[in-house]
C-alpha cells in the first residue's frame, strides 16, 4: 500500500501534467492528488483520483471549460460527467483511468461511510447495524415470496440475474453484523473474512436458466438465514417468523420446494 509510487509510473507524468496545465490557470487554486493514491492506501491497480480547488470566482466557468483543458493534460478515448457537473471521469488512450473532482475554495473530503447501505435497492440508508441485519433478512424473504417465484415461473431468467448484486449486498450485511463491523469501505477483502468469503465462492454459480436461477437464489437465501438468525438476540430483534412461514409455503406450493429444513 502506498501512493504514487506503488501505481503505474504514468500517473505520476499525467499528474505532473495536469498540475503543469492547471496551476498557471487564474481560476485554479490548487491540484491534489485524492483517492486511495492521496491516502496512501493505493496497490498497483489503483487509478488516479485529482481534487482541483477552484476559485470562487472562476469555479464556474473552470467547470464549463473542461473539456478544453482535459484535452491538454491528456489525450483521452472517454471523457465525460455522469456523475455531476464537477467530477470528470475519464480514460487516456494509454488506458489510464482519470477521475477530476472540481471543488470551490476547499478539496472534497470523502470520508468513510458512517452509515449502512443494504443491498442495491434501498432508499434507506441504516445508522444501526441491528436495523441493517434486520432488514436485509427481510428484503431476504420478501424477494424469495415475490420477484423469486414470478420472475421464474415466468422464465425471465436474464432479468432475474439483474437482482444478482442486490441479493449479495443483503449477505455482507449479514457478514458485517457477525463482525459487529462498521460499514463496507472499498476494500472488501480486509474486511471480510477468509471463511466469509470461501462461503460465498461456494454457492452455485448463477446463470440465465431455471436450474441456475434455482441453485444460486435459494443458495444464497439459505446461507443468509441460517447465519442472520442466531444473530437476532445480540442484535435485541425477534426473528420474523410469520413472513419465514408465509415465504415457506409460498416455495412450497409454486415451485414444489421443501424449505422446512431451514426456513422457519
Amino acid at each position: 500500500m502506498g501512493g504514487l509510487e506503488v501505481v503505474d509510473e504514468r500517473y505520476t507524468t499525467l499528474f505532473e501534467r495536469a498540475r503543469a496545465v492547471l496551476e498557471p490557470d487564474r481560476r485554479v487554486g490548487s491540484v491534489t492528488v485524492g483517492g486511495s493514491v492521496g491516502a496512501g492506501t493505493a496497490d498497483e491497480w489503483s487509478d488516479l483520483d485529482l481534487h482541483v480547488v477552484a476559485t470562487e470566482e472562476g469555479f464556474d466557468d473552470l467547470v464549463a471549460d473542461w473539456p478544453r483543458w482535459l484535452a491538454e493534460i491528456t489525450p483521452t478515448v472517454f471523457a465525460r460527467t455522469p456523475i455531476a457537473p464537477f467530477v470528470v471521469n475519464a480514460v487516456t488512450n494509454e488506458g489510464l483511468t482519470l477521475d477530476l473532482a472540481i471543488s470551490k475554495g476547499a478539496p472534497f473530503v470523502f470520508a468513510p461511510p458512517t452509515d449502512y447501505a443494504v443491498g442495491l435497492m434501498a432508499s434507506t440508508r441504516f445508522a444501526e447495524l441491528g436495523s441493517a441485519l434486520e432488514y436485509a433478512v427481510a428484503e431476504q424473504l420478501r424477494g424469495l415470496a415475490g420477484p423469486f417465484v414470478s420472475l421464474l415461473q415466468r422464465e425471465e431468467h436474464v432479468r432475474h440475474l439483474t437482482g444478482v448484486g442486490h441479493l449479495l449486498g443483503l449477505l455482507t450485511t449479514v457478514f458485517v453484523a457477525e463482525l459487529g463491523a462498521p460499514p463496507l469501505g472499498k476494500h472488501w477483502n480486509d474486511a471480510l473474512t477468509g471463511e466469509q468469503r470461501a462461503a460465498v465462492a461456494a454457492l452455485p454459480p448463477a446463470s440465465a436458466t431455471r436450474q441456475g436461477v434455482l441453485g444460486f437464489g435459494l443458495g444464497l437465501a439459505e446461507l443468509l438465514v441460517a447465519r442472520a438468525r442466531p444473530l437476532y438476540p445480540r442484535y435485541d430483534l425477534s426473528w420474523p417468523a410469520d413472513l419465514a412461514r408465509v415465504t415457506a409455503v409460498r416455495l412450497r406450493t409454486t415451485l414444489g420446494i421443501d424449505t422446512t429444513a431451514w426456513l422457519h
